[in-house]
């Protein structure tokens, strides 16, 4: 194995190149060595502290959440809706049959993206911010699918939303609260959070696009479970270690629980939360992020004993866009196959 900023450096170089404003944060570790780095193509790297807003990456966290509270057993993977979520609010019967295991596997045939987001005046700088508990609730009361659950696996951040609000309904608090009780302060996550407090907010980096302009934050009032979560790379590779067995074994089984493939999504498959690659005839699992300003990537590897986090404060660029490709995704997928034995 080479020397890991040198690795580090190979990988994320054209990255840097184009775009060369950005402040990444990484963290690899193997076989328990960490390393922990700030980078930045032009100008002074950030410092390893620094907070981002993980976007996407938050629905791993929120299927931790899920797995977590069913190894309790306050719910089960199998719960349908009907049973969290109250028929004044969800009143169709093939809608209250959608389970929590296929919100947390996109299995569930909601829309990606919730039919009444533009119902009321948006904030295009913050496009979800608007999206209220209210008009939630419309979109529950109206949620009327032809078909029953499971269908073909396809991305749905409203289902995460859904999944963080179910969560959330089963043990009388709000999401911020629920994953710090029983995820954030058990882990030792002090600075992976729902909402930025006034003590970590000099911490956090404000996103940009991918020219270098500022993004004001995007705000999730009633769909936390999709994208709310903020966090340090630290952080985020504690609760990766946790899931490769180390850190805190309470979690072991739950986590584990979360890697195993379950439905086919194309390319890859998933399982709860992460999507899960073959990598020379081993399982990677995965995600990728890029939201608000931000792009963001985690992934590790039981076989290998491995688990990488890269975090950055730009958005992608147009082509990177059209093209369909997240910007850490690349590199971080290059990074976890480097880790892998042969």
């Amino acid at each position: 194995m080479s020397n890991p900023s040198d690795l580090l450096h190979a990988e994320l170089r054209p990255y840097l190149r184009g775009y060369p404003t950005a402040s990444v944060c990484a963290a690899m570790t193997w076989r328990g060595a960490l390393h922990v780095e700030g980078l930045r193509g032009k100008g002074t790297p950030p410092a390893t502290d620094a907070l981002f807003s993980l976007g996407a990456l938050t629905e791993v966290f929120t299927a931790a959440l899920l797995s977590v509270m069913a190894e309790r057993g306050d719910v089960r993977l199998d719960e349908p809706l009907g049973n969290l979520i109250p028929t004044s609010l969800l009143n169709d019967e093939v809608a209250q049959r959608i389970t929590l295991e296929q919100l947390a596997t996109h299995t569930s045939g909601l829309p990606h993206l919730p039919p009444n987001l533009g119902a009321a005046p948006a904030n295009p700088d913050d496009p979800f911010g608007h999206y209220s508990a209210s008009l939630f609730g419309e979109f529950l009361r109206s949620y009327h699918p032809r078909q029953p659950p499971p269908h073909p696996s396809s991305e749905s951040f409203l289902g995460m939303g859904v999944l963080g609000h179910a969560l959330s309904r089963r043990m009388a608090l709000n999401y911020g609260h629920l994953m710090r009780d029983v995820l954030c302060k058990p882990m030792g996550l002090g600075d992976t959070t729902a909402r930025v407090t006034e003590e970590l907010a000099p911490r956090l980096l404000q996103g940009h696009t991918a020219r270098g302009k500022p993004v004001p934050p995007w705000t999730f009032p009633a769909l936390p479970g999709g994208g709310a979560m903020h966090s340090t790379v630290g952080d985020v590779m504690r609760f990766l270690e946790t899931n490769l067995g180390r850190g805190e074994t309470s979690f072991t089984k739950a986590l584990y629980r979360m890697q195993a493939p379950r439905v086919k999504a194309g390319r890859f498959q998933r399982g709860l939360g992460w999507n899960v690659s073959q990598v020379r005839g081993k399982d990677v699992v995965w995600r990728s992020s890029v939201m608000g300003g931000y792009v963001g990537f985690m992934g590790l590897s039981v076989a290998a004993d491995a688990a990488v986090v890269i975090l950055s404060d730009h958005g992608w660029s147009l082509f990177s866009a059209l093209r369909g490709r997240v910007p850490l995704e690349a590199p971080g997928l290059a990074l976890m196959s480097r880790f892998l034995p042969p």
